[in-house]
């Protein structure tokens, strides 16, 4: 059973703190999604969330520890197996920038904000992927 303590835990691991969402998060190391953590951890399990958040947990993308951010990339995870498959899904997925994706979501469609990012995210994923494929050829 998924519990708060758990998701705690595990963020703990990436040196993430949760701060309450009457506060605003300050620096790369706080989330005020805690509830989205504990929603992901109860539906997709511990080692989900850790992948989740190694993805984002890189120099260039810590701090994006929203819920729209979290969201998303945890639905690029479940619904495009085989990019995630790929030897190559790392390198690429570090390529993007999730804080000007989150960015380009909100002008798009800040009413759908976390299914506009998971759009975004995919298709620039699927760019990442194939430059990386371009880039292997040459």
């Amino acid at each position: 059973m998924a519990s708060g303590a758990a998701v705690d835990r595990i963020a703990s691991e990436f040196g993430i703190h949760f701060v309450s969402s009457a506060k605003r998060a300050e620096g790369r190391h706080q989330s005020k999604a805690r509830k989205t953590c504990l929603a992901l951890l109860k539906k997709h399990g511990a080692e989900h969330l850790r992948l989740v958040f190694g993805l984002i947990n890189t120099p260039a993308n810590r701090g994006n520890w929203s819920a729209p951010v979290l969201s998303a990339v945890s639905w690029v995870i479940v619904n495009q197996p085989g990019t995630v498959a790929r030897r190559d899904f790392v390198t690429s997925f570090d390529r993007l920038d999730l804080g000007a994706l989150h960015a380009r979501a909100k002008n798009i469609n800040p009413e759908a904000l976390t299914i506009t990012l998971a759009v975004l995210l995919s298709y620039e994923l699927d760019q990442s992927v194939q430059a990386g494929i371009s880039e292997e050829a040459a």
